[in-house]
């Protein structure tokens, strides 16, 4: 039943982008890169649901692309909930902290991600493309939002769910599922 859910919701998922990149391409501009491209073709490798101390944070997708070293990822978070994009940015920071993460990364990403982060209300999404050798590309509910150049700051930022490490175990396997820790964060697979 989980197998077929996973195909229904990546045949969907497959129908949804190429509705978007069809009706925006009528008035898109070829040189402007709207995130959409990064995700051609993904599969939807795992997802869960974010729960703290009983009430439901947000649910969460994690869909590949390619292979090997050359793979790009999407984690796309749903929100339930309201959040100040401050607080969004403060619990990533404290997250990266507790991953080993140096001040002075925290501090250049925290600056970028002030510029990012939306504030948050139920049924909003937020998506973190890695894209190999460029770094991570943000989009809020389907519209980019910045990116943040780097592999370095990527491996932390999927990191706080993809990590061993992280604080989320629970979550971190519903995302992997039966596949492996990205490269780009843990070459033991």
């Amino acid at each position: 039943m989980l197998l077929y859910m996973q195909k229904v919701l990546t045949a969907l998922f497959k129908v949804l982008m190429a509705c978007l990149i069809i009706c925006s391409g009528a008035n898109a501009d070829p040189t402007h890169d709207n995130g959409q491209t990064h995700l051609h073709g993904a599969k939807l490798q795992g997802q869960g649901r974010m729960t703290y101390w009983g009430f439901d944070l947000y649910d969460a997708q994690l869909f590949v692309t390619g292979n090997g070293n050359q793979a790009s990822y999407a984690l796309k978070i749903n929100y339930l909930r309201n959040f100040k994009a401050d607080a969004l940015r403060e619990q990533t920071m404290k997250e990266m902290r507790q991953l080993g993460v140096s001040d002075e990364n925290r501090q250049k990403w925290s600056v970028s991600l002030e510029k990012i982060f939306p504030n948050i209300a139920p049924g909003h999404s937020l998506t973190a493309i890695y894209r190999p050798q460029r770094g991570t590309l943000f989009l809020h509910n389907g519209q980019v939002v910045g990116e943040v150049p780097g592999d370095d700051f990527s491996k932390s930022f999927f990191g706080i769910w993809l990590d061993p490490r992280t604080s989320a175990p629970q979550l971190r396997t519903q995302l992997l599922s039966q596949g492996c820790t990205p490269s780009f964060i843990n070459q033991q697979c």
